[in-house]
């Protein structure tokens, strides 16, 4: 899939959030890491989008990405379908396989 694609398919999915926090309920690495956002379903979903729109790409914007155990829980509570496990899966692959980090 070339480039573009992903990136469109990613924010399409991602930019359905309604940021309404069901998902950070359930984020076992959140809890984890003293609820800094960054580290939470919302904060990986505005990371995804604002390195997607900005293309500025460092490994510290990437680091609430790439912390995601992928266990889905914030997928299964999500109320407006937001994949966010595979959304998430996808943009680590795209990063790596891009070298953007």
């Amino acid at each position: 899939m070339a480039i573009a694609k992903v990136e469109e398919r990613i924010l399409r999915d991602v930019l359905k959030c309604s940021f309404c926090g069901m998902c950070e309920w359930v984020c076992p690495t959140l809890k984890m890491m003293d609820n800094h956002r960054l580290y939470g379903p919302r904060g990986r979903v505005n990371s995804i989008v604002f390195l997607i729109r900005n293309g500025i790409w460092s490994n510290k914007g990437t680091d609430g990405i790439f912390t995601c155990l992928l266990c889905g829980a914030c997928t299964t509570q999500c109320p407006a379908g937001v994949d966010v496990k595979e959304d998430i899966r996808m943009f680590r692959y795209y990063l790596l396989t891009n070298k953007k980090v």
